[in-house]
């Protein structure tokens, strides 16, 4: 690539999906902005000018991930698909197909500032689409553990179907164990009207 295709300002965007190509083909130990540089071809001062360091371009790059599960749970959303189950499929689909970038998003905070305000908020917004999904009805808040039993169940069911720890069966039907947790969040979400 060309130094050129970097007059318009899009150089920021493109050191972070050349970041990201690293990531999901070696993971962050391939990741320095010396290698981004070259992937991009650009001069090895040029990441400098966006990224104070490389934990700096590591968590715009999980900043993006997470904008991206947001995105892939609003489609799910906008299809009709508003229960945890149906978005538990989407959130998995979503870690399978990115792997490296998974792996990233939840990784130490070595590797990335979880203090980033873009990060930070990033995260947020997809948190709240499945706390939609498993909160009382009109609270999100952070005191309700619905979101964060829905969160866990799919996170969890995530890092055990990606690492091939599930038992033999259980990986082949995910939804099956998503169903799982539907009716105690059902039943949680119904406490709020009960009370």
């Amino acid at each position: 690539m060309s130094n050129d295709a970097y007059h318009h300002g899009n150089l920021r965007s493109a050191l972070i999906e050349a970041a990201l190509r690293l990531v999901e083909r070696g993971g962050p130990p391939s990741v320095s902005l010396r290698a981004v540089a070259r992937e991009v071809g650009v001069s090895q001062a040029a990441p400098y000018a966006h990224f104070r360091d490389k934990r700096a371009l590591m968590s715009a790059i999980a900043a993006l991930g997470f904008e991206r599960l947001r995105d892939r749970l609003r489609e799910a959303e906008r299809a009709g698909c508003e229960n945890l189950t149906e978005l538990g499929k989407a959130y998995l689909a979503f870690a399978h197909d990115n792997p490296g970038l998974y792996g990233l998003m939840f990784g130490p905070e070595t590797e990335v500032d979880p203090a980033d305000p873009v990060l930070a908020q990033a995260g947020r917004e997809a948190f709240a689409i499945l706390a939609r999904s498993s909160a009382h009805p009109g609270d999100e808040g952070p005191g309700d553990p619905g979101p964060v039993a829905a969160w866990a169940l799919v996170h969890g069911l995530a890092l055990l179907s990606m690492s091939g720890r599930l038992p033999v069966g259980a990986g082949e039907a995910p939804d099956r164990v998503l169903k799982l947790l539907q009716p105690g969040i059902d039943a949680h979400r119904g406490e709020a009207d009960a009370g």
